[in-house]
């Protein structure tokens, strides 16, 4: 999920190439799929799909792509396709590969038990161990609310510290239906994002603000 004119890693994620990863999908306990539509400025800009898998041993496998493009006075592509691997409420590992307006970035995260091991296109640094990251599909844990909370930067490999708060429980419309969510907002950010997500602590919503436009990210369908 950086945030590019309306592009966060946060979804903009589907049916994603595989990368190698440091897990193999196994023991799988149960696979979800979110689909969701991106709107720049209000006007339909692209679309992503989410999948996520449950497995037997407590890990969460996450991959996803998107693709948005932008017409106009203002012009914009970008896509990516991201995997994550999580567990106990931790980062495991991270692949991610970029193209924004022709540039192409790549990402790949490992976890050595003490700090994150973080290469964009081949150069490494390290991290701490606890970060969140943009792509939001899941809710940071209890211990971040209202808190300041380290993110990683899916696209980009950059960190930032943030601060989550809790807006409120509000309904969101989930395939038809009226469900209530979980609206949270991160600041301190070069530009704050508001997040909803639903009780399972899963994400349905994103809006923000990028270089004077306004982007929205809806879940649009989920399969199961």
């Amino acid at each position: 999920m950086a945030q590019r004119a309306g592009c966060t890693a946060s979804l903009l994620l589907g049916a994603a190439v595989l990368l190698a990863g440091p897990a193999v999908v196994r023991g799988e306990v149960n696979t979800e799929y979110r689909d969701f539509e991106i709107f720049v400025d209000g006007k339909p800009a692209g679309e992503s799909r989410l999948v996520l898998i449950q497995q037997d041993d407590g890990t969460t496998y996450m991959k996803a792509n998107a693709s948005v493009k932008v017409q106009g006075l203002f012009q914009f592509t970008f896509t990516i396709d991201a995997q994550e691997w999580w567990k106990d409420g931790k980062l495991l590992g991270l692949k991610a590969l970029t193209m924004e307006n022709k540039k192409q970035t790549s990402v790949e995260v490992s976890n050595d038990g003490k700090q994150l091991v973080v290469r964009v296109n081949g150069q490494a640094r390290t991290m701490g161990p606890d970060s969140w990251t943009t792509s939001y599909w899941k809710l940071a844990d209890a211990r971040f609310h209202n808190q300041k909370v380290a993110i990683l930067e899916t696209d980009t490999g950059n960190q930032f510290v943030g601060k989550l708060q809790f807006v409120a429980e509000e309904q969101i419309t989930i395939s038809g239906k009226l469900e209530k969510c979980y609206h949270f907002r991160v600041t301190e950010a070069s530009s704050p994002t508001d997040l909803w997500f639903d009780k399972y602590h899963r994400l349905v919503r994103q809006e923000f603000h990028e270089s004077g436009h306004h982007t929205t990210v809806q879940l649009s369908a989920i399969r199961r």
